[in-house]
Protein backbone atom coordinates (compact mmCIF):
# COMPACT_ATOMS: atom_id res chain seq x y z
CA UNK A 1 0.00 0.00 0.00
CA UNK A 2 1.33 3.32 -0.90
CA UNK A 3 1.72 6.26 1.52
CA UNK A 4 0.77 10.02 1.51
CA UNK A 5 3.58 12.19 3.85
CA UNK A 6 2.77 15.75 5.02
CA UNK A 7 5.30 18.12 4.41
CA UNK A 8 6.25 18.58 7.83
CA UNK A 9 5.30 22.29 8.07
CA UNK A 10 2.56 24.80 7.52
CA UNK A 11 2.94 28.00 5.20
CA UNK A 12 1.59 30.65 6.56
CA UNK A 13 2.74 33.64 4.78
CA UNK A 14 -0.04 36.54 4.90
CA UNK A 15 -2.48 34.64 7.16
CA UNK A 16 -2.54 31.45 4.66
CA UNK A 17 -2.36 27.75 6.45
CA UNK A 18 -1.28 25.08 4.03
CA UNK A 19 0.12 21.86 4.76
CA UNK A 20 1.44 20.17 1.27
CA UNK A 21 0.83 16.06 0.84
CA UNK A 22 2.99 13.80 -1.96
CA UNK A 23 2.93 10.59 -1.96
CA UNK A 24 7.05 10.74 -2.20
CA UNK A 25 8.36 11.28 1.40
CA UNK A 26 11.12 14.06 -0.35
CA UNK A 27 8.15 15.75 -2.48
CA UNK A 28 10.41 14.77 -5.37
CA UNK A 29 7.35 15.75 -8.01
CA UNK A 30 6.22 18.73 -6.31
CA UNK A 31 9.72 20.58 -6.21
CA UNK A 32 10.64 19.11 -9.93
CA UNK A 33 6.84 20.24 -11.27
CA UNK A 34 7.53 24.08 -9.51
CA UNK A 35 10.80 23.94 -11.64
CA UNK A 36 9.99 22.02 -14.63
CA UNK A 37 6.06 23.02 -15.14
CA UNK A 38 5.12 26.15 -13.29
CA UNK A 39 7.61 28.86 -13.34
CA UNK A 40 8.30 27.74 -17.55
CA UNK A 41 4.28 28.54 -17.34
CA UNK A 42 3.90 31.22 -15.65
CA UNK A 43 7.38 32.94 -17.36
CA UNK A 44 6.09 31.73 -20.74
CA UNK A 45 2.67 34.06 -19.65
CA UNK A 46 4.48 36.56 -18.15
CA UNK A 47 6.89 37.15 -21.20
CA UNK A 48 4.15 36.97 -24.03
CA UNK A 49 2.05 39.65 -21.94
CA UNK A 50 5.74 41.64 -21.62
CA UNK A 51 5.66 41.82 -25.46
CA UNK A 52 2.54 43.18 -25.38
CA UNK A 53 0.64 39.90 -27.30
CA UNK A 54 -3.31 40.06 -26.90
CA UNK A 55 -3.86 36.54 -27.53
CA UNK A 56 -1.85 34.33 -25.13
CA UNK A 57 -0.57 30.56 -25.33
CA UNK A 58 -1.94 29.41 -21.82
CA UNK A 59 1.20 26.16 -22.73
CA UNK A 60 1.07 23.96 -19.05
CA UNK A 61 -1.96 25.88 -17.69
CA UNK A 62 -4.39 24.38 -20.24
CA UNK A 63 -3.89 21.25 -19.19
CA UNK A 64 -3.31 21.34 -14.89
CA UNK A 65 -6.23 21.00 -12.81
CA UNK A 66 -6.87 21.06 -9.04
CA UNK A 67 -9.75 19.22 -7.49
CA UNK A 68 -10.58 20.77 -4.38
CA UNK A 69 -12.87 19.13 -1.84
CA UNK A 70 -14.34 21.25 0.95
CA UNK A 71 -14.11 20.45 4.39
CA UNK A 72 -15.53 21.21 8.09
CA UNK A 73 -11.49 22.03 9.80
CA UNK A 74 -8.33 20.38 9.41
CA UNK A 75 -9.45 17.64 11.20
CA UNK A 76 -11.73 16.08 8.77
CA UNK A 77 -9.08 17.02 5.91
CA UNK A 78 -6.99 14.22 7.42
CA UNK A 79 -9.59 12.07 7.96
CA UNK A 80 -9.99 12.64 4.29
CA UNK A 81 -6.67 12.13 3.61
CA UNK A 82 -6.43 8.93 5.67
CA UNK A 83 -8.95 7.48 3.80
CA UNK A 84 -7.93 8.05 0.50
CA UNK A 85 -4.48 6.64 0.83
CA UNK A 86 -6.16 3.62 2.17
CA UNK A 87 -8.66 3.16 -0.28
CA UNK A 88 -6.84 4.74 -3.55
CA UNK A 89 -3.43 5.43 -3.21
CA UNK A 90 -1.64 2.15 -3.66
CA UNK A 91 1.43 2.08 -5.97
CA UNK A 92 -0.26 5.76 -7.29
CA UNK A 93 1.89 9.17 -6.94
CA UNK A 94 -0.61 11.99 -5.81
CA UNK A 95 -0.14 15.55 -4.42
CA UNK A 96 -1.63 18.42 -3.35
CA UNK A 97 -1.65 20.91 -0.07
CA UNK A 98 -4.60 20.97 2.48
CA UNK A 99 -5.69 23.84 5.39
CA UNK A 100 -6.85 27.35 3.97
CA UNK A 101 -5.61 30.84 1.98
CA UNK A 102 -7.88 32.53 4.68
CA UNK A 103 -7.63 32.38 8.15
CA UNK A 104 -10.86 33.93 8.58
CA UNK A 105 -12.76 31.12 6.80
CA UNK A 106 -14.08 28.04 9.00
CA UNK A 107 -14.04 25.67 5.97
CA UNK A 108 -10.77 24.29 5.06
CA UNK A 109 -9.62 22.81 1.62
CA UNK A 110 -7.80 19.61 0.12
CA UNK A 111 -6.36 20.39 -2.70
CA UNK A 112 -4.90 17.39 -5.42
CA UNK A 113 -3.33 18.74 -8.63
CA UNK A 114 -4.06 16.76 -11.72
CA UNK A 115 -2.13 16.86 -14.94
CA UNK A 116 -4.63 15.95 -17.24
CA UNK A 117 -8.13 15.78 -17.46
CA UNK A 118 -8.29 12.09 -17.08
CA UNK A 119 -6.55 12.59 -13.41
CA UNK A 120 -9.13 14.81 -12.67
CA UNK A 121 -11.76 12.81 -13.47
CA UNK A 122 -10.43 9.77 -11.96
CA UNK A 123 -9.72 11.85 -8.38
CA UNK A 124 -13.27 13.19 -8.55
CA UNK A 125 -14.68 9.94 -8.24
CA UNK A 126 -12.47 8.68 -5.99
CA UNK A 127 -12.88 11.54 -3.57
CA UNK A 128 -16.66 11.24 -3.25
CA UNK A 129 -15.97 7.75 -2.22
CA UNK A 130 -13.93 9.18 0.28
CA UNK A 131 -16.72 11.36 1.04
CA UNK A 132 -19.34 8.86 1.02
CA UNK A 133 -17.35 6.41 3.36
CA UNK A 134 -16.28 8.82 6.01
CA UNK A 135 -19.59 10.37 6.43
CA UNK A 136 -17.61 14.33 5.97
CA UNK A 137 -19.81 16.93 5.28
CA UNK A 138 -17.72 17.94 1.61
CA UNK A 139 -18.29 19.02 -1.59
CA UNK A 140 -15.79 18.24 -4.67
CA UNK A 141 -15.45 20.61 -7.72
CA UNK A 142 -12.54 21.37 -10.03
CA UNK A 143 -11.16 24.26 -11.89
CA UNK A 144 -8.06 24.74 -13.78
CA UNK A 145 -5.14 25.05 -12.02
CA UNK A 146 -3.85 28.72 -12.59
CA UNK A 147 -8.19 29.64 -12.81
CA UNK A 148 -7.16 32.14 -9.73
CA UNK A 149 -4.42 34.18 -10.88
CA UNK A 150 -5.30 34.12 -14.82
CA UNK A 151 -9.25 35.13 -13.98
CA UNK A 152 -8.28 38.82 -14.15
CA UNK A 153 -6.87 38.38 -17.78
CA UNK A 154 -9.27 35.48 -20.08
CA UNK A 155 -12.06 35.04 -17.48
CA UNK A 156 -14.15 32.49 -16.12
CA UNK A 157 -11.49 29.22 -17.32
CA UNK A 158 -14.58 26.78 -18.33
CA UNK A 159 -14.16 29.09 -21.82
CA UNK A 160 -10.63 28.58 -22.28
CA UNK A 161 -9.38 27.46 -24.96
CA UNK A 162 -5.83 26.95 -25.50
CA UNK A 163 -5.12 30.19 -27.46
CA UNK A 164 -6.73 32.73 -25.46
CA UNK A 165 -7.59 36.26 -25.69
CA UNK A 166 -7.03 39.03 -22.91
CA UNK A 167 -10.26 40.15 -22.21
CA UNK A 168 -9.81 43.17 -20.39
CA UNK A 169 -6.01 45.13 -21.68
CA UNK A 170 -6.14 47.38 -19.01
CA UNK A 171 -5.33 44.40 -16.46
CA UNK A 172 -1.96 43.36 -18.19
CA UNK A 173 0.07 45.68 -15.87
CA UNK A 174 -1.57 44.62 -12.64
CA UNK A 175 -1.14 41.01 -14.02
CA UNK A 176 2.81 41.63 -14.53
CA UNK A 177 3.25 42.86 -11.40
CA UNK A 178 1.53 39.52 -9.58
CA UNK A 179 3.60 37.41 -11.37
CA UNK A 180 6.87 39.50 -10.89
CA UNK A 181 5.76 38.97 -7.08
CA UNK A 182 5.21 35.25 -7.70
CA UNK A 183 8.29 34.67 -9.42
CA UNK A 184 10.55 36.70 -7.51
CA UNK A 185 8.98 36.61 -3.93
CA UNK A 186 12.18 35.26 -2.37
CA UNK A 187 14.27 37.84 -3.54
CA UNK A 188 12.15 40.40 -2.27
CA UNK A 189 12.02 39.16 1.20
CA UNK A 190 15.83 39.50 1.49
CA UNK A 191 15.03 43.38 0.85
Amino acid sequence: MGRLYLSGRVFSERNKGWVSFESNPRFDRTKEDIYKRCVPCISHLYEQLKDGKREVDLGYAFDCWKVVVVVDNMDACVDLLSEYERLFLKDRWVKGRFGSGDSTKKTKVVVFNAEDESEKDRLIDELNICIKNTGLNGTVTSHKACAELYHELFGDWGEWKRRVMVKDPSTVPSMLEKIREILYWKSRKKE
